[in-house]
């Protein structure tokens, strides 16, 4: 129903994929993906997670501030426009 792909970089949790099924979606299984990836940071002492999404998927530009993901900046990477986002951890 959903998947979380993250990997450890230097000082920060990249978190590399989430996606939630359509029929699971409005359910609170991408929050708590959200908050796996955060324990599994803080558990392996990396104070923030970073990511990003494609700035066509507007959804996601509301849904990462909700959790307390802050916008960090936009750039074209290999065709794609990417808006990328970090959240430090407490």
């Amino acid at each position: 129903m959903g998947l979380l792909v993250a990997q450890p970089a230097e000082g920060h949790l990249l978190l590399e994929n989430i996606a939630v099924a359509p029929s699971a979606q409005n359910t609170g299984l991408g929050s708590r993906l959200l908050r796996l990836a955060e324990q599994q940071a803080l558990a392996m002492g990396l104070p923030e997670i970073r990511l990003y999404t494609n700035e066509a998927m507007t959804e996601n530009l509301d849904y990462y501030p909700r959790r307390g993901y802050r916008e960090t900046h936009r750039a074209t990477q290999n065709g794609y426009r990417r808006v990328f986002f970090s959240k430090v951890l407490h």
